[in-house]
């Protein structure tokens, strides 16, 4: 999450376990002034809020809107939003990152990262606005608003126009569904609605409508219609993922600092079974939160694992699968905690056990009789008899 420059009168400090919300005020003209209050809540306690989700952007401009009755300058991308959520007849209730987090203060920044999730999922909905709209994503969005109104189960077959086409390819292409931030938004939200311009769809429709797509979407965009609610693991009771899939899913997915392709996925994360809880924490280098997230993957305490021989995280993902033999080594040689059972168990699809690996735990001075033993059994009787090929592998 970025910081940048604006004017926070109206930000009084926050204690243990509270959040800001803000009050959009009505406005029954699109040009009207945009007003808006902030109120402080305890998060387990607050009213009937929705979750904001959006795009910062590229564009720096900015626009004035009034919080308090004083000027408060914000993104044009957050502006429009707030333009076509506002409410004609009352106040809608949101929690918007850029306003109701201090952007000055690092340390509440750091605590609303790990706080996300909470935050979007105790939102009675998440509104996600995708931009501003075209003749296209109109078409395409208006397509959506009938299949609404005559129930999901109404989806009309056959080829779509080619407008309304050009639409839904625009719409799913949005920089939205590219962020590694908005990523536990979509995860998290009990009820999500998409809002492209001056109309909105809810997320099931939007599911629904892109199966009718003639060409695969990209990968990154399905993946988030995967997560939302309407879709069929939506539909699950919001169960954690293992981070090795989401390391996998999303590594293409964009963040100005790159150790977010990691920070920004803990939210959604399984840590039943791991050695190695992962925090976010950007004193942390590159090089040491890859660490981190070996001795996750592998079931082990951060201190057995060697430096990884990458320089980004970047290039670390993209040479996850499988992890390094020559990591995995020296983890097995060296771990005194590595839970191995479990990473037989969770780790066959980036674990290649070789006899090398075997050797290794064999001169594990804590646990190595153990490790060989288990190893071995999981090899089978036959293929430890047998005499190995240098590099061979079992799984």
């Amino acid at each position: 999450m970025s910081v940048e420059h604006s004017q926070y009168t109206q930000h009084m400090p926050l204690e243990e376990g509270q959040i800001r919300l803000l009050a959009l005020r009505q406005g029954s003209n699109q040009d009207d002034p945009i007003e808006c209050e902030l109120s402080t809540c305890e998060l387990d306690n607050a009213p009937s809020y929705e979750a904001l989700s959006y795009f910062w952007g590229t564009n720096r401009n900015t626009r004035a809107i009034s919080l308090h009755g004083s000027t408060f300058r914000v993104r044009e991308d957050l502006y429009n939003a707030l333009r076509r959520l506002r409410q004609s007849q009352t106040s809608r209730i949101l929690w918007v990152d850029f306003i109701c987090i201090d952007q000055r203060n690092w340390a509440e920044i750091y605590n609303h990262t790990s706080r996300l999730g909470d935050i979007y999922a105790k939102a009675e909905s998440v509104p996600i606005y995708l931009g501003e709209g075209t003749m296209a994503t109109d078409q395409a969005m208006d397509y959506m608003m009938q299949i609404q109104e005559r129930g999901t189960s109404q989806i009309p077959l056959g080829r779509m126009d080619d407008l309304i086409l050009e639409g839904f390819q625009d719409i799913l292409s949005r920089p939205w569904f590219q962020r590694a931030w908005i990523i536990q938004d979509a995860f998290h939200a009990r009820a999500a609605v998409l809002h492209c311009g001056s109309k909105a769809v809810g997320s099931k429709i939007m599911i629904r409508a892109s199966e009718l797509l003639p060409d695969k979407m990209d990968p990154l965009s399905q993946h988030i219609l995967d997560l939302m609610p309407g879709s069929r693991r939506g539909d699950q009771a919001a169960s954690k993922i293992q981070l090795y899939d989401l390391l996998q899913w999303f590594r293409h997915s964009k963040t100005t600092d790159q150790r977010d392709k990691i920070y920004a996925l803990l939210g959604m994360v399984d840590f039943g079974y791991s050695k190695s809880m992962i925090l976010p924490d950007y004193s942390m280098s590159q090089k040491d939160l890859m660490r981190a997230v070996i001795a996750n993957l592998c079931f082990c305490e951060s201190s057995s694992v060697p430096e990884p021989p990458y320089d980004t995280i970047d290039e670390f993902l993209a040479n996850l699968n499988p992890i390094d033999n020559d990591i995995l080594e020296k983890i097995f040689e060296t771990s005194m905690k590595i839970d191995l059972v479990s990473l037989l168990r969770h780790g066959s699809r980036y674990i290649r056990i070789g006899y090398s690996l075997v050797e290794a735990a064999s001169r594990n001075k804590t646990n190595g009789d153990e490790m060989v033993e288990i190893l071995l059994g999981a090899i089978g009787p036959e293929r430890s008899a047998s005499t190995p090929q240098e590099g061979s592998s079992v799984f």
